[in-house]
């Protein structure tokens, strides 16, 4: 075996491992006073969960025929009677969500934070509506079952969980980092 002529005799023998580069390395040439900014795609969580809210709408629009439905004890079977006041704020909050979350749902899958903030203030007030129907006598017997007091607590709390959740699905597009949202606020005209 002849000896190489190129080799000087410090190179790694020909059986050594040889390291590898995998990937595409990335090289960051910054000229002098230049600022470099690095652009990432919009997430898509805004789209995604603005496609969920405008389902959950349709879905919530479903409501308004509660006024045509009877309303039974689930243990006798017996027809409650429910206040009209109480119907018709169950109606009201079934159009409130209906169209809080259709048209935020809507600016959610246009990257418009506002959509965010009809979607969190159309939460809000639903609570605070079926709050109230409860207190007007909205309870589906379970003041009779439990007492008035106790089906109000009941109902107060699965609510306010259920909304907390509910927001807090809504909100990550505004907790998640690459966003892509505009700087949109329901109350900027307000200012």
């Amino acid at each position: 075996m002849q000896p190489n002529p190129w080799d000087d005799g410090m190179s790694a023998p020909q059986n050594a491992p040889q390291p590898m580069i995998v990937g595409l390395p990335q090289q960051v040439v910054q000229p002098m006073g230049q600022q470099i900014i690095y652009v990432q795609q919009p997430s898509s969580s805004p789209k995604i969960l603005g496609i969920f809210v405008i389902i959950w709408g349709a879905i919530s629009f479903l409501g308004i025929f509660s006024l045509f439905l009877p309303t039974e004890d689930p243990f006798t079977g017996e027809e409650i009677v429910v206040p009209f006041i109480a119907l018709a704020l169950q109606v009201a909050n079934s159009v409130l969500v209906a169209f809080t979350c259709i048209v935020g749902g809507y600016w959610m899958t246009e990257y418009q934070r506002r959509g965010i903030h009809l979607v969190l203030l159309g939460i809000g007030l639903s609570f605070m509506l079926g709050l109230a129907t409860v207190l007007v006598g909205g309870d589906g017997g379970l003041g009779n079952f439990f007492g008035d007091e106790a089906a109000f607590a009941l109902f107060a709390i699965i609510q306010g969980i259920c909304s907390v959740i509910c927001g807090l699905l809504v909100a990550i597009p505004l907790m998640n980092s690459a966003q892509g949202l505009d700087n949109s606020s329901l109350l900027s005209p307000l200012k």
